[in-house]
């Protein structure tokens, strides 16, 4: 259990860093600091998602296997399944972002594991071909029992916007990453 004073000192520093979020986003973070403790990440089974019964419909949590060489979707609440057009889980991250995006959501996951960092997100993006989604996320790095950071934990607060010419978003993409030790 992470001590209050260090609880606080965290999330001042992500308002600090990242000042206009919405209040979902900092309870999702909050879970997340109580589950790890003294450690720089917590370990995936640390976490329990019943902490934030009211963000399980946002919640999404993928693992790396190694075998198919990339990340796969373990559980992922309702609202991520709508905006993506279907049941999500037991997809890789390639499956469910397509072959054009892949590679930077790829490279930015594996910057989030392997430094470890957290990761706030706020973008407009077409996940289907008929609607244009703006989301609002945090990606949070976790353990596996081994004890490799493997793990990728995010709340995505999707909201249906209004139909935008392919290709054209009206908001540009906004990432900011913030060490984990940054957060201690």
């Amino acid at each position: 259990m992470t001590s209050t004073s260090s609880k606080d000192r965290a999330l001042s520093e992500f308002r600090r860093r990242i000042p206009d979020v919405k209040p979902e986003i900092h309870s999702f973070l909050g879970a997340w600091l109580d589950a790890r403790g003294d450690a720089l990440v917590p370990h995936r089974k640390s976490f329990s998602p019943m902490t934030i019964p009211t963000l399980l419909r946002f919640v999404w949590m993928y693992e790396f296997d190694p075998k198919r060489q990339d990340f796969v979707c373990q559980l992922a609440g309702e609202s991520v399944n709508e905006a993506w057009g279907g049941n999500i889980k037991g997809r890789t991250i390639r499956e469910v972002v397509g072959k054009i995006d892949y590679p930077a959501v790829k490279q930015r996951w594996d910057i989030i594991v392997g430094q470890p960092a957290i990761q706030y997100g706020a973008v407009e993006e077409r996940l289907t071909s008929l609607e244009t989604w703006q989301a609002e996320r945090l990606l949070l790095p976790m353990a596996s029992p081994d004890g490799t950071i493997n793990v990728m934990l995010g709340c995505s607060l999707y909201s249906l916007q209004r139909s935008v010419p392919e290709g054209t978003p009206t908001f540009p993409e906004h990432i900011i990453r913030i060490p984990c030790a940054d957060l201690q």
